[in-house]
C-alpha cells in the first residue's frame, strides 16, 4: 500500500522574489512523519534544504516563510 498525499500551493513574495511552497499533507499510508503536514524547501546558494512539518497547513507555511524571510 502507498501512501495518499493532498498537496496545495502557496505563494510567498519576498521583496522581488517569489516563492511558491508546496504543502504536503498526508491523509493515510506506511510513511509517519512528524506532524500532518509538511514542506521541503529546496537548498540554494542562501540556504540549506530544510524539511518543515506542522498540524495545519497554513502553520506550516508560516515557519517555511518565517524561515525564508531570516534567510533573505
Amino acid at each position: 500500500m502507498g501512501n495518499l498525499i493532498r498537496e496545495e500551493r502557496y505563494i510567498f513574495q519576498l521583496g522581488a522574489e517569489e516563492h511558491i511552497l508546496r504543502v504536503q499533507e498526508l491523509i493515510r499510508g506506511v510513511e509517519r512523519w512528524p506532524d500532518k503536514c509538511r514542506i521541503r524547501l529546496a537548498a540554494s546558494h542562501r540556504r540549506k534544504a530544510k524539511t518543515f512539518y506542522s498540524a495545519t497547513p497554513r502553520e506550516v507555511v508560516e515557519l517555511a516563510a518565517e524561515y525564508l524571510s531570516s534567510s533573505a
